[in-house]
């Protein structure tokens, strides 16, 4: 059973904040200084100056520093805390206090986390948890808004086993880690976990910290948006520096990257992943010392950016950069390489680019210049009009019935984030609406969507709205007869269940202007995209994924486009486009009739049918 603990905020123990009161002079010098003021008392008197001497009142209320005072050190004056913070100097009282909107100041010291009282209890309620992990316990905080983890001096976090993260946030936001020092206690052998894994986190920033191993990673984020390391240092990780999937907007800004994959019989696989990203940049950074396969794997990720690194003294043992689906922006780099190392993989068709959209050859980044870059974070796609008019009204929903009474001409459908399951309708398979019906198939029902002029289907994002069916013999949406359709910013599939699909994610039949721009179209469904009579057919910076048949199929359709799109992980490696009476381009690149082998972003050339 897992649990949250929430624990009461404890008083400071220890002296912070306090100067030791000095004794009283009497008390001090107790015997030796009396005789020294009789002795004193009677020169005066017998000189006659005693009526010159100042008033005993005077005297008390200035009395003069002895030097035996003023030879005591004072106690230094603790770091003023900001307003509303809570100091704390063990791991107990930082446990104590977590919740949200707080600040903890961590005094000077070492934070081992395995020593805390409560390590391992399950019968825990609030902000964080003791998770089981070979080897020990995990500490897992979630749900919190507003927390901050400021370092005051040399402040090190620690974690014992080797197979937890050192801290792991779960759907947190507006965090913030500055001036701390976190990895796993030194002990023998490799780690299997990183230092700080994100989940679900928004608006997280990491600054002046260093995060080291053993640690397998130093930052791994899955689903996050906006997170942030500046003036941060990554060393000695054993796996890489950084991997993120699913992430928006990840930056690594004035950071240094260093000495990781060194410590282990095999180098690192990728210094920097990632997978289904938009926005992730190196701007600014050092990366040097590193050992590994590759230094940055961009994997159907967009707007990737290195600006204005110094990447020096790694030992590449693969290529630089490994390219699978999308490319990334290179800018104001310089590269100090061995002569044997490689930026691009061999037979790589991908290569990195400029900032005007030019392709980078190696002798463009060996004679690259480095200078400082200025970074305004990831940029939102320009929405495309296909000729709409401008009567046309906006509509925004947020459940399936809100979006199905929404089709109709001259409307923009704006999708809030979520899952759409079109078998959830109320008047599923039972009444047809002016602009759509549904299709009986062997086990449910099919959208037709007919007749309809200037349509936008928008969702928020493909990571984040899903249009999904459940009859595994429907296909998802089935236009018909339609023109100037834009379907952009979602998923579209068939909802998770036994069995092989027999229905397609998109058909489209006697269409014209078309356009599917950032959409994923999933299996299982037999084909992505399956067309009859279609003209001007445009599909951009979209993916096909995991289809039981093949990616998509084109019958008598003129002027079909693919630009920054991919076709990976159908069945049997049949990520494949079929082609009949129909002219379709791929990049750019004009295809003949029959059949087409891709892998992922790239052509692999013409082949067989079945």
């Amino acid at each position: 059973m897992i649990r949250y603990c929430q624990m009461k905020e404890e008083p400071l123990s220890g002296d912070f904040g306090r100067r030791k009161e000095g004794k009283p002079v009497e008390r001090r010098f107790g015997n030796r200084l009396l005789p020294l003021l009789l002795l004193l008392a009677l020169l005066l008197t017998a000189c006659g100056m005693g009526e010159t001497a100042a008033p005993a009142s005077a005297a008390e209320e200035e009395p003069a520093a002895s030097p035996a005072q003023s030879e005591q050190p004072l106690e230094e004056t603790p770091e003023e805390l900001p307003e509303g913070a809570v100091a704390v100097s063990t791991v107990d009282e930082l446990l104590s206090a977590i919740a949200p909107n707080t600040t903890i100041v961590l005094r000077e010291g070492d934070y081992d986390l395995s020593r805390a009282s409560d390590y391992g209890r399950e019968d825990l309620k609030g902000y964080y948890r003791w998770e089981l992990v070979y080897g020990g316990c995990q500490l897992d905080l979630a749900d919190l808004n507003g927390l901050q983890l400021i370092g005051q001096g040399e402040v090190r976090i620690l974690a014992q086993p080797r197979y937890a993260e050192v801290l792991h946030f779960s759907d947190c936001w507006n965090l913030k880690l500055e001036g701390l020092t976190l990895g796993h206690v030194p002990e023998a052998g490799p780690c299997s976990a990183g230092v700080l894994f994100f989940d679900g986190c928004e608006n997280t920033q990491v600054e002046n910290c260093r995060l080291f191993g053993c640690g397998y990673e130093g930052v791994t984020a899955q689903g996050c948006e906006g997170l942030f390391l500046r003036e941060s240092r990554i060393d000695s990780c054993s796996g890489g520096a950084v991997s993120a999937s699913s992430c928006r907007d990840l930056r690594l800004e004035d950071c240094t990257i260093a000495d990781c994959g060194q410590g282990q019989d095999l180098p690192a696989g990728s210094l920097i992943e990632a997978k289904h990203c938009v926005g992730l940049a190196l701007v600014n950074c050092e990366i040097t010392g590193n050992r590994v396969y590759r230094l940055l794997q961009n994997y159907w990720s967009r707007q990737t950016v290195m600006l204005g690194c110094r990447v020096a003294d790694n030992r590449v043992l693969e290529s630089m950069f490994l390219l699978e689906g999308r490319s990334l922006t290179v800018d104001k780099c310089s590269f100090i390489h061995r002569s044997d190392e490689r930026y691009y993989a061999n037979g790589s068709t991908l290569f990195a680019k400029d900032p005007e959209g030019e392709d980078l050859i190696s002798f463009d980044l060996d004679h690259m210049e480095l200078a400082r870059a200025e970074y305004e974070g990831p940029q939102e796609p320009e929405t495309q009009t296909l000729g709409l008019p401008e009567g046309m009204k906006e509509v925004q929903v947020s459940t399936v019935d809100e979006l199905l009474a929404a089709i109709g001409p001259d409307t923009c459908i704006v999708l809030d984030e979520g899952v759409y399951d079109l078998s959830s309708a109320s008047d599923y398979g039972a009444a047809d609406g002016t602009w759509y019906h549904w299709d009986p198939c062997y086990d449910g029902y099919t959208l037709w969507v007919t007749g309809v002029k200037n349509l936008w289907i928008q969702g928020a994002g493909r990571d984040v709205t899903l249009i999904s069916v459940s009859p595994r013999y429907a296909a998802v949406f089935f236009f018909v007869d339609c023109e100037n359709l834009s379907l952009s910013g979602f998923t579209a599939g068939h909802s998770e269940a036994p069995g092989y699909c027999a229905g397609d994610v998109l058909d489209l039949d006697n269409c014209r202007n078309i356009r599917i721009d950032d959409c994923g179209l999933f299996g299982c469904g037999v084909i992505g995209i399956c067309a009859w009579n279609c003209d001007d057919f445009a599909v951009c910076e979209s993916e096909i994924y995991e289809c039981s048949y093949q990616g998509a199929g084109f019958t008598n359709c003129r002027n079909v486009s693919f630009e920054g799109c991919g076709i990976r992980d159908c069945v049997d490696g049949n990520n494949r486009i079929f082609l009949a009476s129909s002219t379709v381009t791929w990049n750019g690149r004009e295809l003949g009739e029959g059949w087409h082998l891709f892998d992922g972003g790239s052509w692999l050339g013409e082949t067989a049918g079945w």
